[in-house]
């Protein structure tokens, strides 16, 4: 399954479900209806990582805006800024999310990457939890695309006090599991999941996309090396 087809299915589980940003299929009346309801958009290959041919979308009264990477193109029309969109489009199939304001650090944006993989006994656990902050004037955080890898602790320092970071981390964990668990009735042979996780302002979290080949890399620019070990530890176990 692309991005909307994992969308779907979890969108049929309660325990997730509040978590999903809506997200459809990118037809320009989809596109069209989303502007009416949420203050930006972002338009993402169903198929695809690293955060390439991602573009974000904002409408200011008649304007619309269109960002790739630092570069930022206006528009008069929704049908001009669709039409730009032609080549992109033919090639591969688009899904369009609504746009989560995200927490910032130092000016910048950042979401969270939760580790899940199965265990000895097939059972799901997280294994690691980073930070991932976004490129000066970036619109994605992806660490291909030019974002940082940090300590999440470190992320969330100026917006919460330190027993309240504990427990949010642990609530980014928990809900990190539940989503894989879900997906995991799909992906039975897979044995890790990376669940990326973005915080609006109001503190509230929103899974953006569950990658089931996630990138085991990130964890080991951390100076301390405890994650990545354990992730390393459990890619090893086999069946």
């Amino acid at each position: 399954m692309g991005k909307l087809g994992k969308y779907y299915f979890m969108k049929g589980f309660n325990s997730i479900n509040t978590f999903l940003p809506d997200t459809r299929i990118a037809t320009k009346s989809n596109i069209r209806a989303m502007l009416r309801l949420y203050e930006s958009l972002y338009l993402k290959p169903d198929e695809g990582t690293g955060g390439h041919g991602i573009y974000k979308i904002t409408k200011i009264k008649n304007k619309y805006t269109l960002r790739s990477g630092t570069a930022s193109k206006q528009f008069n029309s929704l049908d001009a800024l669709y039409s730009s969109l032609h080549k992109q489009f033919s090639r591969n199939k688009y899904i369009v999310q609504k746009g989560i304001d995200l927490l910032k650090h130092n000016k910048r944006s950042f979401d969270i990457r939760v580790m899940v993989q199965k265990n000895r006994s097939k059972k799901l656990v997280v294994t690691g939890v980073i930070g991932r902050l976004a490129k000066p004037g970036k619109i994605v955080t992806n660490y291909h695309s030019g974002g940082t890898p940090l300590p999440i602790d470190s992320l969330l320092v100026s917006h919460l006090k330190r027993d309240k970071r504990e427990k949010y981390i642990k609530r980014m964990e928990i809900l990190g599991k539940e989503a894989s668990n879900v997906l995991g009735k799909n992906y039975r042979s897979k044995r890790a999941f990376g669940v990326d996780i973005a915080i609006d302002s109001k503190m509230k979290p929103w899974i953006l996309e569950i990658n089931t080949r996630p990138d085991m890399s990130i964890f080991n620019t951390l100076k301390n090396k405890t994650m990545y070990k354990r992730i390393l530890e459990y890619s090893r176990i086999k069946g």
